[in-house]
């Protein structure tokens, strides 16, 4: 089946049972294996039977093409499976993780503060439009809507509803490559009159009937929106405009980046508000998030995690105190560096300098040369 269920918040229901009524035999996961020819997803094999154990102990394997290549791709043949204890999982998530893994993980969490706990902080998603060939556009073609206006104050107000819009696709580790594209912001929460958008609504009225939020068959899906709005209300939209961090929902990395251009994002991102910035985006790029985020995420073909709300929140950040305050300064400079090194340059190889902000957020979690090992998989 798909690996999915062993972490996603919809298959709670499904762990709690299997734990209660099933004792696990083994347990085979296919994480970043392409399995079938016609889909992209991480596959796992789990082999268990009906009844019940206390200290029951399974056998545990995470396949890679490299094992697979050993074993002349018979699964049968390969005896070095490891042992965990099924007591070591829980209904919140299977994470299978040995002695020294979950020391780690435990202390990780241990030091910092689930983000979700940090006042004030705000994570939202990009915007739902319903129907993204109607409201995302090129450049060209919101020239094309500006030109139609008939005056110099429709241009205005027309104007300040497309907004620049950012990708999932779009968005790099400490950078962003802009496709120039642009959002009409027809938002439900601005209560927009069309009447005073002639050259929009002329632009937007080429897709009726498929813009109607009717329900029926080739239209959007059924809301209490008016036809030229966002499917989403979008009452958040104030925060776009501020100072962010905005992420990707889906990839092999972590892919944080600082705004302070007023971009909007579409649904396959997400951003924060109303936080320590450059402090949280040191961290959030560094190697040991990607680390934790392999244990608490759920999985994605080819090795690509979901970098969704609901394991973000989780994540374990220590504040700034008065004891790691020179640490944290430290982490904002190099961030700092970073930055302007890559708006000088979308391209400019600024490695080394994430290099040292890794040593510094192991200093951070007061990791010791071994436990530093563990992430770097040496």
């Amino acid at each position: 089946t798909s690996n999915k269920y062993t972490r996603a918040g919809y298959g709670e229901a499904l762990r709690e049972f299997l734990l209660k009524n099933v004792k696990f035999l083994e347990y085979t996961d296919l994480n970043g294996i392409k399995v079938f020819d016609s889909a992209t997803v991480d596959t796992s094999i789990l082999c268990f039977e009906k009844s019940k154990s206390k200290d029951n102990k399974f056998k545990y394997l995470a396949l890679s093409n490299e094992i697979l290549k050993t074993c002349a791709y018979d699964i049968g043949l390969y005896k070095d499976f490891a042992e965990f204890s099924q007591n070591s999982l829980s209904k919140e998530s299977f994470t299978f993780s040995d002695e020294n893994t979950s020391a780690l993980k435990a202390k990780i969490e241990r030091i910092g503060t689930p983000l979700k706990e940090w006042y004030g902080l705000n994570i939202n998603y990009g915007i739902k439009t319903g129907l993204n060939e109607a409201f995302i556009i090129t450049t060209e073609k919101r020239n094309e809507i500006l030109a139609n206006c008939k005056d110099e104050a429709e241009k205005e107000r027309t104007a300040k509803l497309i907004r620049k819009m950012l990708r999932g696709r779009d968005i790099k580790r400490y950078s962003y490559e802009w496709a120039g594209l642009w959002v009409i912001g027809t938002f439900p929460s601005l209560k927009i009159n069309i009447e005073q958008y002639p050259a929009l609504k002329q632009y937007l009225s080429q897709f009726l009937p498929h813009i109607e939020q009717s329900g029926e068959k080739g239209c959007r899906k059924k809301t209490s929106n008016k036809w030229f709005e966002t499917q989403d209300n979008i009452a958040y939209y104030e925060e776009f405009e501020k100072e962010k961090i905005v992420w990707a929902e889906m990839t092999k990395e972590a892919c944080f980046v600082y705004d302070n251009s007023n971009f909007f994002t579409n649904q396959t991102c997400y951003f924060f508000t109303h936080c320590d910035y450059k402090y949280l985006l040191a961290i959030l790029n560094s190697r040991l998030i990607v680390y934790y985020m392999q244990y608490i995420s759920s999985h994605l073909g080819q090795g690509a995690f979901r970098w969704i709300r609901q394991y973000i929140e989780k994540l374990p950040i220590p504040k700034i105190n008065s004891k790691n305050e020179k640490l944290a300064d430290e982490l904002i400079n190099l961030v700092d560096e970073i930055l302007k090194a890559k708006e000088q340059d979308k391209n400019a190889n600024t490695q080394e300098l994430e290099n040292k902000i890794n040593s510094l957020v192991y200093k951070l979690y007061n990791l010791t040369e071994e436990e530093i090992k563990i992430i770097e998989g040496k």
